[in-house]
């Protein structure tokens, strides 16, 4: 290590000691609860726990997610020591000093919650044999560029005098920071695995070749030829597919049975066994996992149909597009019938409303009769990967068991799943809470984050299980307030909602932020695509290419920016 590096986290390293004992982030209880002993809050897993809704994470979107809802809950009856690593708008960290307890970071899985790439979504044949720094936290000085699992962990590298995994830091908070703190009790919730089936349902991700659902030869006149070319030079190159929901793709990007049950066994072995020593009485909530096949980003015959009409009255998808019930017929079951992905959608939908027809739009789905096999998810495979995530989930709940009375499995799982799907109905106020993309008022604008209300609903259910094992009694949040002022609550029931107030921050948000409803009072106003819509998604699209090496080498080649 080089003495400037040294220097640099001897400094910082006193600066966060002087933050955390001077300012430990506390929330405090009520004054009933003044005398309680206070709780360590602690959270892992993916972006869920991190906090992202509408594609980006922000100190709006984190403070209104399930894990902070708890917290404020729970801070009523108890105290509370619960920390977020809030993100300015940007996605900046707002306080770098501010020792986190929230550890969950957006994209992890069971492997890289632990800093470990999982070789099937690298394209690789074998496991890796050493952790990633790319998935560590290491920075001796955090800057704006670094990734989230910097932003999200630091400054615990600097305490913990190494890089750290997101477990690395769970492991630190909760044997030297509950000794620093003096803190006797700790809660854990860990729900993690939800991204070990998400690439292979939203059809994006991976690596060696990345997948994108883009209806590439639909779109590709109405993109700049620059990105045109880069598109068509990087799937050649074998750096991008445009077909994810191939049984060979989906099989790429879904963990495997074994592999998922031995890592996730591997995880909680770490995590109580090396907390062991821990001044605190530690409690572990372990989360199940939900039908990834059954967001609202996936799009059924009946979504597509419902926004396309609004630009051409006489749209229907074609034949061979697997309809969940017959023409005009309500919804019955709603994890049958095709999808296509959100993305997917949104290009059908500026297709329709920059006036292009039928037959150009369902050239998306369907090619001469048959159903084009890598653009849209199939009920059949949609089938597989349920078929996988209950496997995970009985894995879960099988490892579980065989770390003690203090591991306590929340089957969250089928409980969103059976709300959201109609199975257990829930109501928020008089509305029934379903998986339709924003008229069903569960999902942020991505259509895979959960909703204010969503998230309030989550933090219910977590709550109940959090009152048991702590035998407190917080409060459960009143949905149907909640929704009433939710920003992702379709209002005037045109299908479009507000969405928040703050700017998009580029990227997918900015072209989410398209979807805005312009009036949620008015159910005559509807979305209309800007003028340089086009211009905007090839902006986009170019942004996210140029992030793989060799394509970015190559247009700089061509000299493109």
């Amino acid at each position: 290590m080089t003495s400037a590096r040294r220097l640099a986290r001897l400094c910082l390293g006193g600066l966060a000691f002087a933050e955390f004992v001077a300012h430990p982030a506390s929330i405090g209880g009520t004054a009933s609860a003044s005398g309680a002993e206070r709780v360590l809050l602690v959270g892992l897993g993916d972006s869920i726990t991190h906090g992202t809704m509408n594609a980006t994470n922000n100190y709006v979107n984190a403070g209104n997610a399930y894990l902070q809802r708890v917290a404020d809950q729970l801070a009523t009856v108890v105290p509370v020591r619960f920390s977020l690593p809030f993100y300015a708008f940007g996605e900046i960290r707002k306080k770098p000093f501010a020792l986190p307890t929230n550890l969950g970071v957006d994209g992890s899985d069971s492997f890289s919650i632990e800093g470990l790439d999982y070789y099937k979504r690298l394209g690789a044949t074998s496991p890796p044999s050493a952790v990633s720094p790319a998935l560590l936290c290491d920075r001796p000085f955090l800057r704006p560029s670094d990734d989230d699992y910097d932003k999200v962990l630091y400054p615990i590298n600097l305490l913990a005098h190494q890089p750290v995994s997101p477990v690395d830091a769970a492991v630190w908070t909760l044997t030297e920071g509950a000794r620093l703190q003096r803190l006797h009790k700790a809660l854990v919730v860990l729900w993690i695995g939800n991204n070990d089936s998400s690439l292979a349902a939203l059809g994006g991700g991976g690596a060696n070749p990345q997948f994108q659902p883009f209806p590439f030869d639909q779109i590709k006149n109405e993109l700049k030829p620059a990105l045109r070319y880069l598109l068509r030079y990087a799937e050649k190159t074998g750096q991008v597919s445009f077909a994810p929901y191939t049984q060979a793709a989906i099989e790429r990007n879904l963990t495997d049975l074994a592999d998922f049950a031995a890592q996730y066994d591997h995880l909680l072995g770490r995590l109580t066994t090396e907390t062991a020593g821990s001044s605190a009485d530690i409690q572990w909530l372990v989360l199940t996992l939900p039908y990834y096949s059954a967001v609202g980003y996936l799009m059924d015959s009946e979504d597509i149909e419902f926004y396309l009409r609004k630009y051409i009255p006489t749209y229907t998808v074609p034949a061979s597009f697997k309809r969940v019930a017959p023409q005009g017929q309500p919804i019955t079951d709603p994890l049958q019938g095709d999808r296509v992905s959100l993305l997917t959608f949104g290009f059908m939908v500026t297709l329709a409303g920059t006036g292009h027809g039928v037959a150009e739009i369902n050239a998306i789905l369907d090619d001469n009769g048959v159903q084009r096999d890598g653009i849209v998810l199939s009920e059949d495979e949609q089938k597989f990967i349920m078929n996988r995530i209950d496997g995970f989930n009985t894995a879960i709940k099988t490892v579980a068991a065989g770390y003690g009375p203090q591991v306590h499995v929340v089957d969250m799982g089928r409980f969103l799943n059976d709300a959201l799907t109609g199975k257990t109905p829930v109501f928020a106020g008089d509305r029934q809470l379903t998986r339709k993309w924003t008229r069903g008022s569960s999902f942020s604008f991505d259509g895979v984050h959960p909703s204010y209300t969503a998230q309030s609903l989550i933090a219910n259910q977590l709550l109940q299980h959090v009152n048991g094992v702590l035998g407190v009694s917080a409060p459960s949040y009143a949905l149907g307030q909640v929704i009433a002022t939710g920003p992702y609550a379709d209002q005037d029931g045109d299908g479009w909602a507000p969405g928040p107030d703050y700017p998009a921050d580029g990227g997918i948000t900015q072209l989410l932020s398209l979807l805005r409803d312009p009036d949620d009072a008015d159910p005559t106003e509807q979305v209309q695509m800007p003028a340089d819509v086009w211009d905007q998604i090839s902006a986009v699209l170019l942004h996210q290419l140029l992030g793989i090496h060799s394509v970015a080498e190559e247009a700089r080649r061509m000299g493109i920016h």
